[in-house]
């Protein structure tokens, strides 16, 4: 995937590329930074190998607008 999606959080709009989407994992890039998220008992949530991570709210927007 390579469309460029948003999600909408905290009255802001963020824009990201969907690199990689699998049943347990998602990768995508967001303003220039990579973001691996990985799904732990129905929850999706920050890799521990991402340089940065992103507060759980805009992970899920970022889940829902991929679909």
């Amino acid at each position: 995937m390579s469309t460029r999606l948003e999600a909408h959080y905290d009255d802001r709009i963020y824009y990201f590329t969907v690199f990689e989407r699998a049943p347990n994992k998602i990768i995508i890039e967001m303003y220039k930074a990579t973001y691996v998220f990985v799904s732990k008992d129905g929850k999706w949530a920050n890799d521990l190998s991402n340089p940065l991570q992103m507060v759980d709210g805009l992970i899920a927007a970022v889940v829902t607008a991929i679909g």
